[in-house]
């Protein structure tokens, strides 16, 4: 595997990790309903693109890895199946929903809504493309203050193969695969292996995610019983429950009304307090320290909420990190930075302290050794 690959899927795996982390501590129902992707349309047996998607992921895994030559059709076949995963927008939904949570908004069964366009002249629906989609994604992912993992969304799939592959835009030659952009923009031409490193990105993007949502799911076996509010409804008591035998995901609620915990109570109280991003900073007025602090954290790839603070208003909201029972119980409120994250209110002095402050990873990779990229020989 090639060093930049690898370095891909563990930097991808790492945030969303942090992630789905982050939101599960600050809605826990929104999260959990976030998990199936989509959920609209057509409901009953073989109606869920899910279903298509898994399949053409299982198809493509065929193609990766091999070092002997393709012919020109298995190649074609690959890219297409390529394209295809790309456009998988029913499982990508579940990642909109899940950094909605952040943000505080409900879970919403058409997350993509805003980017669907109509045509004027005969009201024709035309969904969002996968470039479209993986923009929407990388820029929720800055809106929350996750700016590597926008990065890492925005590299998911290749736009130019994707393009010049579904408008057969393309050659592929016995140098690699021409893009000749006929109808705009420099022609391009990408080497066979690098066309097989953007094949393995998408495909270990795809998996990558996929491993995290079953994890997740799995998580909630035996089932849990959380009181906290789902989407726009009141807080009050919800079972959970992940069926493997069955295969079924379930939430369900038998509360006569609403009801609260002082546990739920903190984390409204502390998510009020994030500005709509996973992590928030304090820093006191002209304190280098405290500057230099923040520089660290933006250079680990986050973009915090800022609040600057006199000595006064310190002491005030140290004051109500105690009384509301704010901490997190990871680290204490001392003389560093505070900062806030969905556990709670920390000091932090330097990067072992903050990587203290990121939820542990959801899911651990391992390579072999074999690996090679896909596509890597020439036809």
């Amino acid at each position: 595997m090639k060093a930049a690959t690898k370095d891909f899927f563990i930097a991808l795996s790492t945030e969303l990790s942090r992630l789905y982390g982050f939101a599960r501590q600050m809605n826990e129902l929104d999260f959990a309903g976030s998990l199936g992707g989509e959920f609209r349309g057509m409901q009953d047996a073989g109606w869920a693109t899910t279903i298509t998607a898994q399949q053409v992921f299982d198809e493509l895994q065929s193609y990766t890895g091999r070092t002997e030559p393709y012919s020109v059709p298995e190649m074609r076949i690959a890219l297409m199946l390529y394209c295809q995963l790309s456009e998988a927008g029913g499982v990508y939904e579940s990642l909109k929903n899940i950094m909605g949570v952040v943000t505080s908004q409900p879970y919403n069964l058409w997350p993509f809504k805003d980017i669907v366009r109509v045509r004027k002249a005969d009201n024709r629906i035309i969904a969002p493309n996968a470039n479209a989609t993986f923009r929407e994604l990388a820029t929720k992912a800055s809106e929350i203050g996750m700016t590597k993992l926008a990065g890492l969304l925005a590299s998911a799939f290749n736009d130019e193969i994707r393009n010049g592959i579904s408008h057969a835009d393309y050659v592929i030659w016995a140098d690699g695969l021409r893009l000749r952009k006929r109808n705009g923009g420099y022609a391009n031409r990408l080497s066979f292996e690098e066309v097989g490193a953007a094949i393995n990105a998408g495909v270990g993007f795809f998996e990558i995610l996929q491993h995290h949502n079953r994890a997740a799911m799995a998580s909630f076996n035996p089932a849990r019983e959380i009181i906290g509010k789902f989407s726009q409804n009141f807080p009050m008591k919800y079972t959970v429950f992940a069926d493997p035998e069955r295969g079924t995901f379930s939430i369900s609620s038998s509360s006569p009304g609403p009801e609260t915990t002082p546990e739920y109570l903190r984390h409204v109280e502390i998510t009020a307090r994030l500005g709509g991003k996973v992590l928030a900073v304090f820093p006191r007025h002209g304190d280098t320290t405290d500057e230099a602090v923040i520089k660290q954290i933006e250079d680990a790839g986050y973009e915090p909420h800022i609040v600057p603070m006199d000595a006064a208003a310190r002491d005030t909201l140290l004051a109500e990190i105690n009384t509301k029972a704010m901490h997190d119980v990871r680290g204490a409120c001392t003389d560093g930075l505070l900062l806030a994250s969905p556990f709670g209110f920390r000091s932090v002095a330097d990067t072992d302290e903050l990587d203290e402050v990121f939820p542990p990873p959801i899911v651990e990779l391992n390579f072999g050794d074999d690996f090679a990229e896909a596509v890597s020989a020439s036809i």
